[in-house]
């Protein structure tokens, strides 16, 4: 039996809270993925769950990164972007990229990886995609990125997935 959702609950100012808009989107599976780009100090990343296709014609990805992430200024600056979809196995490679990092290229260490279409590309990646930034929209505390799809790769395996606040894989 499906247990009762629980009460609404809402603020004085009639938004969800943090911790209810946390809570809420826990339940929500997300892909993981790594963000990259390169800057004039070397290649930059950074763990994503806030991916998504967005148009088959034109192929469009949509990603959505804080304002504050030295990834997000690299890829403003550069112009392009890749997304890199991690296999289950790559829990600890999602929390590297996740850690803050004083040169963000030290994260890149020991990690095999090419560029291709002009962005690092994951090579033991589950899937990667090569964009070129099209535009970039306000979106609260995030900025909004869309990507003009320009190469992609993929292998067979399965996915790592974000939910209830921890790693998982599909069932």
């Amino acid at each position: 039996m499906i247990p009762p959702t629980v009460a609404p609950a809402v603020s004085a100012d009639g938004q969800a809270t943090p911790r209810q808009f946390r809570d809420a989107f826990a339940r929500l599976p997300a892909g993981v993925s790594v963000l990259t780009t390169f800057t004039p100090e070397g290649p930059c990343g950074m763990t994503a769950s806030a991916v998504c296709s967005l148009s088959l014609d034109p192929p469009l990805a949509l990603v959505a990164v804080a304002r504050t992430s030295q990834t997000l200024a690299g890829i403003l600056a550069g112009g392009s972007f890749g997304i890199n979809v991690l296999h289950a196995d790559q829990a600890a490679l999602a929390e590297r990229f996740a850690r803050p990092a004083s040169r963000p290229a030290d994260r890149f260490a020991g990690v095999a990886h090419d560029r291709i279409a002009r962005v690092p590309v994951l090579r033991h990646a589950l899937a990667w995609l090569a964009c070129d930034l099209q535009a970039a929209y306000p979106g609260g505390d995030h900025t909004i990125l869309t990507g003009l799809v320009r190469a992609t790769g993929h292998t067979i395996g399965t996915p790592l997935v974000w939910h209830e606040r921890r790693f998982t894989s599909p069932a």
